[in-house]
């Protein structure tokens, strides 16, 4: 019997489907609520014969007119600058600091604490290298991606 990843289960299981948003408001408790409309041709039987309180793993891509996915400007503007900017951008976050020593177990008390890390972390002489090094680009990616979780659950 051959084990399925995640993303493989995950694949196999995706109901998909296109909904336009209705509406948005937020609770006293701070949690948000997103209602989505979802054409009678798109609805799954799945959704309609599960029990109020299922969970559901979301991924939204807006799209345009053209059926085509919309870039994120925020996104493209943080993937715009490279690995050697994010970097520096990120040493000197107070709240990416508390991450390395959180998450990564490495000193980060002050912008150059955080530099050192990240270096490290990337087995690299100057953060420079990650312009150049693409296992070490790799590498702050994944730094960067799992931050950017780290940050969201912490707010969540």
């Amino acid at each position: 019997m051959t084990m399925r990843t995640e993303a493989e289960r995950a694949r196999e299981n995706a109901i998909s489907l296109e909904v336009k948003k209705d509406g948005l408001r937020q609770r006293q408790s701070g949690d948000w609520v997103l209602s989505l409309v979802i054409a009678a041709v798109h609805m799954d039987a799945r959704i309609t014969g599960a029990a109020m309180g299922t969970r559901y793993q979301c991924a939204l891509v807006e799209i345009d007119d053209n059926e085509t996915p919309v870039d994120d400007p925020e996104k493209q503007k943080w993937r715009d600058l490279g690995p050697v900017k994010q970097a520096a951008m990120r040493c000197r976050d107070p709240v990416f600091w508390a991450f390395l020593e959180e998450e990564k177990h490495v000193p980060a008390q002050s912008m150059e604490d955080a530099a050192d890390s990240v270096r490290k972390l990337c087995d690299v002489p100057s953060r420079a290298d990650l312009a150049i090094n693409t296992a070490a680009r790799m590498t702050w990616f994944g730094i960067d991606h799992h931050f950017q979780a780290w940050k969201a659950a912490q707010n969540g």
